[in-house]
């Protein structure tokens, strides 16, 4: 994880480590005192609503307690993105996995005026990542290696963000885009918001996640999710008008593909004991040969992942 300027919010203290580029004295100033007064306003709006989310406030109060007891820092990252995405980050390091870090860019402090509602949302996003650090440790650590526990937390966050945005700026008039695109997507259990932005069918993943829990023979899940496969790619289909219904197709092939490997190992792992270091894909060649077969489709119709890049730059445009 990068090393940033530190910040202990809330409490206004201060700090410094080493090793950051890109950063001046001029520009850690006028960030500390832009963020701050956003960290402000977003508690204010917190804890003066009317209408209150459980979740949204116990996971917010709970990450303002770490903070403020210095147990997580927060830190000013000039080479975050300058964009809706990618301007923040919560990560974790290699010498103290036990110890988190939030990390902020200058995107948020410089679209806050004319956008406060997306610079809330990112933080409230950032908070429940690190909720689910401290609160869930073991399984966030596992999903650094696991695809299917790292979309799970990632969509997770994302959930609340569309929660905190519907319960507390639903009314404001400085909503851009993404955040009424999130409001609107709730109904829908942000089923398009993976599909969007973490190109994952969420859908089809419980499916083949669940996989393993069935009370059958290694040898049966295999050929469920090998038979899984051929089904999505059988129905697939790419000739519709809408961009968007040729990107969800191919949005399903390709969850089918990346978490394959991850759900293979889960069902021997649990039926066999097949340890990591162990395990190689090509120990079941029905199985790969399919993946193999699904990923051809993809790249066939690889233009239609085009959506995913354009609606993004659409949406980025947008808050400029």
């Amino acid at each position: 994880m990068k090393k940033g300027i530190l910040i202990l919010i809330f409490s206004l203290s201060f700090f410094f480590s080493g090793g950051v580029k890109a950063i001046n004295e001029t520009d850690v100033t006028k960030f500390k005192i832009k963020f701050n007064k956003i960290l402000e306003n977003l508690d204010s709006v917190i804890s003066t609503s009317e209408k209150q989310q459980a979740t949204v406030v116990r996971n917010y109060n709970f990450v303002k307690t770490k903070i403020n007891n210095k147990e997580l820092v927060v830190a000013f990252d000039s080479t975050l993105n300058y964009d809706i995405y990618g301007c923040a980050s919560f990560g974790i390091t290699e010498k103290d996995p036990q110890k988190g870090q939030l990390s902020f860019g200058r995107f948020i402090v410089d679209k806050y005026d004319k956008f406060p509602a997306l610079a809330f949302a990112v933080i409230i996003n950032t908070f429940q990542s690190a909720s689910d650090f401290y609160n869930n440790k073991e399984l966030f650590l596992i999903s650094t290696n696991n695809p299917i526990e790292k979309t799970y937390f990632e969509t997770d966050a994302m959930t609340l963000e569309a929660l905190f945005l519907n319960v507390y700026m639903k009314d404001s008039h400085q909503l851009g885009f993404l955040e009424k695109y999130l409001i609107e997507d709730l109904k829908n259990d942000m089923d398009g918001s993976a599909i969007l932005f973490c190109k994952t069918d969420l859908e089809l993943l419980h499916s083949m996640d669940n996989i393993r829990s069935e009370g059958k023979s290694e040898s049966d899940l295999l050929k469920k999710f090998n038979n899984m496969g051929k089904d999505i790619m059988n129905i697939a289909s790419f000739n519709s008008d809408s961009k968007w219904t040729n990107y969800c197709s191919i949005i399903k092939l390709k969850t089918y593909v990346y978490y394959s490997r991850q759900v293979i190992f889960d069902i021997v792992h649990l039926k066999s004991g097949v340890t990591q270091t162990s395990f190689k894909l090509d120990n079941y060649p029905e199985n790969l040969e399919t993946i193999k077969k699904v990923q051809k489709t993809i790249e066939d119709h690889i233009e239609c992942l085009n959506y995913h890049q354009e609606t993004l730059k659409m949406l980025g445009d947008s808050y400029k």
